[in-house]
């Protein structure tokens, strides 16, 4: 057992769980100066994760001596690729609080993934990584993950979703 496993448990999310959950994404969206955009509320959450067709999966990892404080949360999704023909694992959201960063809690989440990826027959495991974390994008380097620069992600929003929807364009 390494010691991220030995110190942290990782578990699906539960709904007694989401204002913890609702706390570290908020603190994901002040890391990523985002604030201005963070619109999810427990309830959201609640339907996000916990409804009949869930748009969302959340894991949580606790310490083992206290598992009822989150300290990290994963959120992830399926994709699809045309080109393989087969889903993919989305990865949305990994953030570790400050104070269990460079613990190995990072790996043991993205191993947990991976393993989930192959055992549901995923093309591939994918997620997005900001230009500006070095951090992040020399860890996942490691791990053995190609950032693609090549790839840019292309996305509309608010009022420029709404012109589109109504052929404004």
């Amino acid at each position: 057992m390494s010691s991220a496993t030995e110190r942290y448990l990782l578990r699906p999310a539960r709904p007694e769980d989401l204002p913890h959950i609702l706390g570290l994404m908020r603190e994901m969206a002040e890391f990523e100066k985002l604030t201005d955009i963070f619109k999810a509320t427990e309830e959201t959450l609640r339907n996000s994760f916990f409804s009949e067709r869930p748009a969302a999966h959340c894991l949580i990892a606790t310490l083992r001596d206290k598992p009822e404080l989150p300290v990290a949360y994963i959120m992830w999704f399926h994709n699809y690729s045309s080109f393989l023909d087969k889903r993919g694992l989305y990865l949305e959201d990994l953030y570790i609080q400050p104070a269990h960063r460079g613990e190995g809690l990072g790996k043991m989440a993205l191993q947990h993934l991976a393993r989930q990826a192959i055992e549901q027959d995923c093309g591939r495991f994918e997620w997005v990584v900001l230009d500006w974390n070095q951090n992040a994008i020399d860890f996942y380097k490691h791990l053995g993950a190609d950032i693609l620069p090549e790839w840019r992600i292309v996305r509309l929003t608010g009022n420029a979703l709404q012109r589109l929807a109504a052929l404004e364009v």
